[in-house]
């Protein structure tokens, strides 16, 4: 299932590709469209029984309007676009999630999954330096708004064989507005990125201390 779900996120982001590359081409490089695979790192203090795994994939997706710098070969960029974080938890799962305070039990039997999804809204601002026409440097800012939080466990509660599968489709205690700054280093359509979110993606002393370190691969026109 993992590998069908990448394979159309794959496919997604390089069909956008060859779309954005064609209206890059008629709007005369004033658009671009562009998208993203990612893996979140946890920068955030320690909260009792709640431990992010090691790799948290995630994916984004974005249009940008560009303003040229006077007759130079940089610009200033402001779009939209949506991110999709999955907070993945290793060996707990959530309970009560419409409470103020976020709580997680131990699970002690086989499980599949456990996780925590976050999706927003963006407004990412930055600015784009072209170094000897192939290579490109971006740096910026990106606000987010909180579209939806859920939760999702799939696996065993009672050492009885029997595959539980909860989800909550909403959850009290997440802020609803984010911040992160954004550096992308490209190579043609080719990029590599970062993200480092500043503040919690939960409501202080509600739920655990989570500041997502993204790093990933994307495409866009160049």
């Amino acid at each position: 299932m993992k590998k069908t779900v990448f394979l159309i996120i794959s496919l997604f982001l390089f069909t956008s590709l060859t779309q954005a590359q064609l209206l890059s081409e008629r709007t005369n490089g004033l658009v671009t469209i562009g998208g993203e695979l990612f893996t979140d790192f946890n920068t955030g203090a320690s909260y009792d029984n709640f431990k992010m795994r090691d790799i948290n994939q995630g994916f984004s997706a974005y249009s940008m309007f560009n303003f040229q710098i006077n007759e130079s070969p940089h610009f200033a960029s402001i779009g939209v676009g949506f991110t999709s974080h999955n907070f993945y938890m290793k060996g707990t799962y959530v309970t009560e999630p419409y409470l103020n305070k976020i709580t997680f039990l131990d699970v002690p039997f086989d499980y599949k999954r456990s996780k925590i999804n976050v999706t927003y809204v963006d407004i990412p601002i930055e600015m784009s330096f072209r170094i000897k026409d192939k290579f490109k440097i971006s740096a910026g800012f990106k606000f987010g708004i909180l579209t939806t939080g859920k939760t999702k466990f799939v696996g065993e509660l009672k050492n009885d064989g029997q595959m539980w599968r909860i989800k909550h489709c909403r959850m009290n205690n997440l802020e609803k507005y984010v911040y992160s700054v954004t550096l992308r280093m490209a190579y043609k359509s080719v990029y590599i990125f970062g993200a480092y979110q500043f503040g919690n993606t939960f409501k202080d002393g509600t739920g655990p201390q989570i500041k997502p370190l993204s790093i990933g691969i994307g495409v866009r026109p160049f």
